[in-house]
C-alpha cells in the first residue's frame, strides 16, 4: 500500500498519534477509536470527527487506544492484500491470560499479527481509510469489547466470526457461495448487507472463492 497525500491527511486530522515512517514503510504508534455496535443497525457505528452523541449513548460504546505497527512493505503483504498489523502493546495477551484463553482464540497468530479476516481475492479498492474503518478498528472494537465484558459476551452480543482453521475456511466457502446463488448483478447492493454496490464489496471475492472450489 502506497499512501496518498489524502492519506497522510486523514492520519493527520483524525488519527495524530499514528506516526508514517518512509524508511522503513510502516505506521507505528497509538490508534485512537470511539466506536459501538448498534444491535438494530447490525453493524458497527465508528465516530469521525466530533463526538456523536447518539453513538455515545449505545451500550456499547467504547472509547479505547491500542499501540499497533501496520507493516505497508509490499514484501510483508499478505495473499488478500492487506497490510499486516501487530498490536504492540500487549493487551492481546493479558486479555487473553484474563479470559483464559489462548491469543489464538482472539485472532492473533504469533507474534502478535492481527487475523483481519479470511479472503482469497486481492482487495483492489483499499485505501488507507477502508482498511481503518473497516478492518482495524472493527477487530481492535471487538478485542476492546472482550477486555470489557468477556469472551461470552462478545460472542453472543456482536457480529459472528469464524471458526479457527480449516473450519472457518470451509464456512467462508459456503457464504460466498450462497451469496453466488443470489445472482446479484454488479451493480445491485452486496448480498453481504454492507449497502455497498456489489462490484464495490464481494464480487470479487465471490468469484475467487467459487472459482477455487
Amino acid at each position: 500500500m502506497i499512501l496518498t497525500h489524502r492519506d497522510h491527511e486523514l492520519l493527520a486530522e483524525h488519527f495524530p498519534d499514528l506516526r508514517h515512517d518512509p524508511t522503513t514503510q510502516k505506521i507505528v504508534g497509538e490508534l485512537n477509536f470511539c466506536a459501538a455496535y448498534d444491535p438494530d443497525l447490525a453493524k458497527l457505528r465508528i465516530e469521525k470527527g466530533g463526538a456523536d452523541a447518539d453513538l455515545r449513548a449505545l451500550p456499547g460504546f467504547i472509547s479505547d487506544v491500542f499501540e499497533v505497527e501496520i507493516r505497508l512493505d509490499y514484501e510483508s503483504t499478505g495473499k488478500n492484500g492487506w497490510p499486516p498489523v501487530l498490536e504492540i502493546g500487549g493487551r492481546h495477551q493479558a486479555i487473553a491470560e484474563r479470559c483464559g484463553v489462548d491469543p489464538a482464540d482472539l485472532h492473533f497468530f504469533s507474534g502478535g499479527v492481527c487475523c483481519l479476516g479470511i479472503k482469497k481475492s486481492r482487495e483492489r479498492n483499499l485505501t488507507l481509510e477502508r482498511f481503518l474503518y473497516e478492518l482495524l478498528i472493527p477487530f481492535l472494537y471487538w478485542l476492546a469489547y472482550t477486555d470489557r465484558f468477556g469472551i461470552v459476551a462478545v460472542r453472543n452480543d456482536l457480529w459472528g466470526e469464524y471458526s479457527h482453521g480449516d473450519a472457518g475456511y470451509d464456512e467462508h466457502r459456503r457464504k460466498m457461495a450462497l451469496y453466488a446463488q443470489n445472482n446479484a448483478g454488479r451493480n445491485a447492493p452486496c448480498p453481504c448487507g454492507s449497502g455497498r454496490k456489489y462490484k464495490l464489496c464481494c464480487l470479487d471475492e465471490v468469484k475467487a472463492t467459487v472459482s477455487s472450489t
